[in-house]
């Protein structure tokens, strides 16, 4: 690039409006500033995110508003095709970004890297939001459970960006064949902050009985790093590996071994009810 790369960030909603606040306010304290956003909402929304983006168009900030969102995979792809910077940032409405994290997405993918990953700092409300906090620092790092997230534009392109028919780990699907095209793909010092809300098990669980119904196309497409997630077994290595967390947050170390024996198994239920289910009819999320 011989110009001062500019960044676009994609972020598809769902009546997330209280969400969507928070997660643009923080743009506003970016020291980097040649950025766009392009909020994509869902097409069954009924809150006020219009407004919202409204609001803050009004304090400044580049923000557009789409109504194109269909399924995540289908709303990133959206709204990379109406972004014009040469790099593209896929971010969630439950996030914000810290103020120096742009310009170091910016600066790195001109000069060294194709796409990065970039580190999350969860909290919430719960107990159970603070065992997720606990469950992806033991994460940190491990490439076969973070996904990047800013990647260039015609690296995107060129692979077609993200797989409309992902709903399960399309964030991982696209990780994986950046990956596998051979792309340099690096990591930010700064990071993202992962608002959980109020966590409860019950909503964790339903989300994981829920995944199964969806999963069959990554399976398909990456049988390797689909077994990897499925196997129990090594996610208890990687909490085995930071055992110190037991030490220092005794109750969240082991609410956190509750929770993902309970996901898993979850899991494991979700995959017998779909094969004793009449074929048409899937699991409900």
């Amino acid at each position: 690039m011989t110009r001062p790369p500019t960044l676009s960030v994609i972020v598809p909603a769902y009546n997330s409006a209280a969400l969507l606040r928070e997660f643009l306010g923080s743009f506003l304290a970016s020291d980097f500033r040649d950025f766009e956003i392009v909020v994509n909402d869902d097409v069954r929304s009924s809150d006020d995110t219009p407004q919202v983006v409204e609001e803050h168009r009004a304090r400044g900030l580049a923000v557009r508003y789409l109504r194109e969102n269909r399924s995540m995979a289908q709303g990133r792809r959206r709204g990379a095709a109406e972004a014009t910077g040469d790099i593209l940032l896929h971010l969630d409405t439950d996030m914000t970004v810290t103020p120096g994290l742009l310009g170091e997405c910016a600066e790195l993918l001109a000069e060294r890297y194709d796409a990065l990953v970039i580190p999350e700092e969860s909290f919430g409300t719960t107990f159970w939001a603070r065992c997720k906090w606990l469950e992806k620092k033991c994460y940190d790092g491990v490439e076969q459970i973070e996904s990047l997230r800013c990647l260039r534009r015609d690296v995107y392109e060129k692979l077609g960006g993200h797989d409309e028919r992902m709903i399960f780990s399309e964030d991982k699907d696209l990780d994986l064949r950046v990956r596998a095209a051979g792309c340099r793909v690096g990591r930010t010092r700064g990071f993202l902050f992962h608002n959980e809300g109020p966590l409860r098990l019950s909503k964790t669980l339903r989300k994981k009985l829920g995944y199964v119904g969806t999963a069959d196309v990554f399976a398909q497409e990456h049988p390797e790093a689909f077994r990897w997630q499925i196997n129990i077994l090594h996610r208890f290595a990687l909490y085995l590996r930071n055992i110190r967390y037991l030490r220092t947050h005794p109750l969240l170390y082991l609410g956190m071994w509750l929770m993902k024996i309970s996901e898993f198994g979850f899991g494991a239920l979700g995959h017998v009810l779909r094969r004793l289910r009449p074929a048409g009819r899937a699991v409900p999320a």
